[in-house]
């Protein structure tokens, strides 16, 4: 018979670890679910049966549900960067638009608030028609588009002011948002406070230097129902941060931001509105997208350099580890550069022009989109370039968006044949990442310069919109 009793130091050590053992469960956190990129279908004729949505991004994890203007889908999860929802007929029984968010369980989780996808339903059009163009004064310089009210209905953040959407495609100033805000710098939205409402992060007057560079972030705090408040800012004494992009870099739960200035850094959330600085990357870049372009659920970089005395741009890939951090930049591309294509507008963006879930790249230079498709592991293939500018004057812009509701994305340029006579070109999609001869879509003319094109479906009848943002205000262009 044992008389001796329990080594108390073994007891000690099974306690404690049984407490790091729930200590650690208790601290897990789901991350932010992200999407990017199109959702496949991107758009449906009314009146079908239901059917299955496959909606690509990042930190998806078992549990996660899609969303159809807010109101949850059966969902399957296939990996951290796919699921699979059962739209109902009755979500797509006539003209309209479906807002697509995701949201992952608790611990942590949440909505993907720093993204959103749209689903046409409408029928293929053969004619593109839009009707004479609304001016609004506001919507200069950056333009983040999203709902920031909670209604379905897209709504617009310049950096300045919040433009509600009314559904009809028109919109009116509900709140001023920043007016230290220092245009034309990247701005960005995205739940930093884990509330529930959409925040805004944008460069600020308050922190210029001589070359109005912003060495400080104001950080504006949303209350969902059109207003905002100043929320703790980020100063930055060794990077401008004149280019940010948001989402949970470290999948704890809560947003982060990535800024390009000087260097790359990471700014983590703490799920409060505040943000404590991270890692510095000596990596210079232009421009920078986040995405999951190697398919493993976490997020990456495109990074775009342009190298003017070496007349070439060059696209890399940065891998992200998933806990904040990034690998070495890997070169994908370096193409030829000319000059930009014009100034202020975005010369990188991202799609899956051919349907494969696999994140695609769209960039321009003076008289060219060069597209590039992803393999799908953090590489691409060899760029097919599309003219753009005929008379190579370096002055046009594009956006990507399936203007013609048939399923397939296609390139919206705005080309400048003269300055006293701009025209409207779209390069349909065939749908395997190719595209078709250009297009001309007639459109009353809009004031110059225009520095960006944003597209979406502000008055949800089915068929993509589009709007022309110029230095003075913005023209609003609903197809009919």
């Amino acid at each position: 018979m044992n008389t001796h009793s329990p080594n108390p130091l073994r007891r000690i050590k099974s306690a404690a670890l049984t407490l790091t053992l729930l200590t650690a469960a208790a601290l897990a956190q789901n991350p932010i679910p992200q999407i990017v990129g199109p959702v496949n279908p991107d758009a449906v004729p009314p009146g079908g049966p239901d059917f299955t949505l496959s909606v690509y991004g990042a930190n998806f994890v078992p549990g996660a549900t899609v969303n159809w203007n807010y109101h949850p889908r059966t969902t399957t999860y296939i990996s951290a960067h796919e699921l699979q929802a059962q739209i109902l007929s009755t979500d797509i029984s006539n003209n309209t638009a479906g807002y697509i968010t995701v949201t992952n369980p608790a611990p942590g989780g949440g909505s993907s608030s720093a993204s959103w996808a749209q689903v046409e339903v409408h029928d293929p059009v053969s004619t593109i028609v839009m009707n004479s163009p609304t001016y609004y004064f506001f919507g200069f310089w950056q333009l983040l588009v999203a709902d920031f009210n909670h209604d379905a209905i897209l709504d617009l953040v310049d950096g300045y002011d919040l433009d509600l959407g009314t559904g009809k495609g028109s919109f009116t100033i509900s709140s001023g948002v920043d007016r230290h805000y220092l245009s034309p710098w990247q701005i960005a939205y995205g739940d930093f406070n884990n509330d529930g409402n959409l925040d805004v992060a944008a460069g600020s007057a308050l922190g210029s230097i001589d070359d109005f560079e912003p060495t400080r972030m104001d950080i504006m705090l949303g209350n969902g129902k059109g207003t905002f408040t100043a929320g703790p800012p980020i100063w930055s004494h060794e990077d401008n941060l004149t280019f940010v992009v948001a989402g949970d870099f470290n999948q704890d739960g809560n947003l982060d931001l990535v800024a390009r200035g000087a260097n790359l850094t990471t700014y983590l959330g703490e799920g409060n509105g505040r943000f404590r600085p991270g890692a510095h990357y000596p990596y210079i870049a232009h421009e920078m997208l986040a995405g999951d372009f190697n398919g493993d659920g976490k997020l990456d970089l495109i990074l775009l350099k342009t190298n003017v005395s070496n007349s070439n741009m060059t696209l890399s890939f940065v891998e992200g580890n998933g806990d904040g951090t990034f690998k070495a930049p890997q070169g994908i591309a370096v193409v030829p550069y000319t000059g930009p294509c014009s100034d202020g507008a975005p010369a990188l963006q991202l799609s899956d022009f051919n349907g494969d879930g696999k994140l695609d790249l769209a960039f321009c230079d003076s008289s060219q989109i060069g597209v590039m498709l992803g393999n799908g592991d953090g590489t691409f293939q060899t760029p097919i370039f599309y003219t753009a500018d005929p008379l190579n004057q370096g002055q046009f812009t594009f956006a990507i968006g399936d203007i013609n509701a048939d399923g397939k994305p296609d390139l919206l340029v705005s080309e400048y044949q003269d300055f006293n006579n701009p025209q409207f070109v779209v390069f349909l999609g065939n749908g395997d990442g190719t595209f078709q001869s250009p297009l001309t879509v007639s459109i009353a003319q809009v004031p110059l310069p225009e520095p960006g094109i944003t597209v979406g479906d502000f008055n949800s009848d089915g068929l993509l919109d589009f709007i022309y943002q110029s230095e003075g205000g913005m023209d609003v262009f609903l197809q009919q």
